[in-house]
């Protein structure tokens, strides 16, 4: 009786979010190596000239956001970020100043803008996520069709992240299936039927490898799809669930921007500092917690009015960047999020991250994360053939048990 319903949940889960583990499946695969793909195909937004790396060492982050506001007027420039150094551009982020009076917002032709470090001279402007497959295109397409479908607002986020909740489920759920019938978990029996599963079979006919190829395939990646399923919801659901969830065992503070999204226009305040503030305070704040690095990045959220500092570099640390939160009032400390430290929770959902683009692991573990990707698209094809054979053949025995003449096709299951 457990193990038919478990079949039934592990069916109707896996063809309910079959098309959208394919799709994610595939384009993580990509996204596994997007920062190659995005340079070999656009080295205009990676490269300074000779001659400008030359000319001396690169302006600061608030000169540099400076430049871009002047020469971007039509944009607010809400993220700036630089390594620091002189051979590799500056990214500026700008969003739609909004109408004074009211109207709606302003469209603009691109919200990227690549600096050059040193005179902070504009290199190149993009546009993130537009569809669909141009050179210039083709990454932030990808990406965000990765974690959202490209659906507007929060809708894509939600689906996604349902949908990664029933992988979570049905990942446990296969686990299980696999288990071979009647036998007691860690008897000698059990591993000596079990071992069946983790093989596909030799000319076992067209039905038979898409089985083994499903089962033995989700099995021998198992230790990986769960954790990039359970990092799936982090990065789609973090507030919603995640961290409500992972806080029934070890607390985690939800973040500012779930926290002000429910405040009132009132309580967020209005702004009162500007990024020149904000990196001094942030210069003292790091020595306060102890860290002997230099300010990479600067965020603020003109909705929230909360002002965010990154330290090192994008991609600098095994747990990702410290990032230290202010408010755009009075420029307080709000929140100090450093790897390595903070409770339990809060360092198993620092690992989500690194697990799920597979930088945990170093270039092996981005390999693992791309072939991951292409396992699941496989899984998802080969899961739905599976239901349409045995639906075909359900329909045969249901047709020669009431005499009906059979269709030699339907007996392409069986």
């Amino acid at each position: 009786m457990i193990r038919s319903t478990l079949v039934l949940l592990h069916r109707y889960l896996g063809l309910a979010t079959a098309i959208f583990l394919a799709l994610a499946g595939l384009t993580g695969a990509i996204l596994a190596f997007h920062h190659e793909i995005d340079e070999w195909l656009n080295p205009e937004f990676y490269t300074v000239s000779e001659k400008a790396a030359d000319a001396g060492g690169p302006l600061g982050l608030v000169a540099l956001a400076a430049r871009a506001q002047a020469d971007h007027p039509q944009l607010e420039i809400i993220y700036i970020e630089s390594e620091g150094e002189a051979d590799h551009p500056v990214l500026a982020v700008g969003e739609p100043r909004p109408d004074p009076a009211g109207g709606p917002m302003p469209e603009v032709d691109y919200n990227f803008i690549y600096l050059d470090p040193i005179s902070g001279e504009t290199l190149a402007t993009r546009y993130w996520a537009r569809c669909c497959f141009s050179a210039e295109d083709f990454i932030p397409f990808i990406y965000e069709f990765h974690h959202t479908l490209t659906l507007p607002g929060i809708w894509g986020y939600l689906l996604m992240g349902a949908v990664a909740i029933f992988w979570t489920v049905d990942c446990l759920i296969a686990l299980v299936l696999t288990f071979p019938r009647g036998q007691w978990f860690l008897s000698g029996p059990f591993f000596a039927k079990w071992k069946t599963a983790w093989q596909v079979k030799r000319n076992g006919g067209s039905y038979r490898t898409n089985l083994d190829l499903h089962r033995a395939g989700g099995l021998w990646l198992w230790l990986i799809l769960l954790p990039v399923a359970v990092s799936s919801i982090a990065m789609n659901l973090p507030d919603q669930v995640f961290r409500p969830v992972v806080s029934l065992f070890s607390p985690v503070e939800q973040s500012v921007y779930y926290q002000r999204g429910s405040w009132t226009a009132e309580e967020i305040g209005e702004k009162g500092q500007n990024y020149a503030d904000i990196v001094s305070k942030g210069e003292v704040a790091a020595r306060q917690h102890g860290l002997d690095m230099p300010i990479y990045g600067l965020y603020y959220d003109t909705l929230h009015n909360y002002y965010a500092v990154g330290y090192g570099s994008h991609d600098g640390e095994l747990l990702g960047s410290p990032w230290f939160y202010f408010d755009g009032g009075d420029g307080r400390l709000l929140r100090a999020d450093i790897p390595g430290r903070g409770t339990a929770g809060e360092i198993f959902e620092q690992l989500q991250l690194p697990i799920h683009g597979g930088r945990i692991g170093g270039l092996a573990g981005r390999i693992v994360i791309c072939v991951t990707g292409l396992v699941i698209c496989m899984l998802s094809v080969t899961g739905v053939v599976i239901w349409w054979k045995k639906r075909g053949a359900r329909r045969v025995r249901a047709e020669r048990s009431t005499g009906a003449a059979v269709p030699a096709e339907n007996f392409a299951g069986e």
